[in-house]
């Protein structure tokens, strides 16, 4: 009888010790959570810091070019009777061209400022490299346009043709020399809706040119 009653105030012994322990863990709980928690978002900002590349605004620029194209006929009187803006297409071509100006030993020695007009009215495509059935006659053959600095990173390149006869026209093409084939290369193509010219009508065309 004597050894029972010791076993059972061991028992009843034991279960207090592990009733306190068990009061202890539960008071502590929120503090543990919060502290793996913790460890846990700090491990994830160490694992970032190697893993995820760093870029600063020193070094990570990004170049954009972008362009408008303006049209417009007048009468010899100066009334206006068409006017027109369009976005251009930059080719593959006029990409290769501005790459070489950055980064190539030997850029171009001119740059794009001459005015192609043509009266095809197919879609221009970036594989092109040659403005279609250009016009050669009629006073709208291409030629050398004006260079405006219009301020950081905006040129404009404008041509006023005066035609000689009649003619039509609704694409322009912008290149850098007065005749086809090497070392001329096309920059960028522009559509727009046809329109027909008569004698002395002129035609201003106007590329902005913005690199941002």
């Amino acid at each position: 009888m004597f050894v029972s009653m010791a076993y059972a105030r061991l028992f009843l012994n034991n279960l207090n010790r592990i009733h306190t322990f068990l009061s202890y863990m539960n008071a502590k709980r929120p503090i543990m959570f919060a502290a793996l928690g913790f460890v846990a978002v700090a491990s994830l900002v160490l694992v970032a810091a190697f893993i995820l590349p760093v870029s600063t605004g020193a070094n990570n620029v990004n170049v954009g070019y972008s362009a408008m194209v303006t049209v417009e006929a007048r009468h010899p009187d100066g009334t206006v009777f068409f006017r027109e803006t369009s976005h251009n297409l930059l080719v593959d071509e006029g990409k290769e061209f501005i790459e070489d100006q950055v980064i190539s030993a030997a850029p171009g020695s001119n740059g794009a400022n001459y005015i192609a007009l043509s009266n095809d009215g197919s879609a221009p495509t970036a594989g092109e490299t040659t403005c279609d059935t250009e016009i050669a006659a009629n006073g709208l053959s291409r030629a050398l346009g004006t260079i405006v600095d219009t301020g950081t990173g905006t040129n404009t390149v404008s041509k006023t043709f005066t035609a000689t006869g009649a003619q039509s026209a609704q694409k322009a093409c912008l290149f850098t020399d007065v005749t086809s084939g090497e070392p001329d290369t096309e920059l960028a193509m522009n559509t727009f809706t046809q329109v027909t010219l008569a004698t002395d009508d002129q035609l201003t065309v106007t590329w902005t040119i913005t690199i941002s």
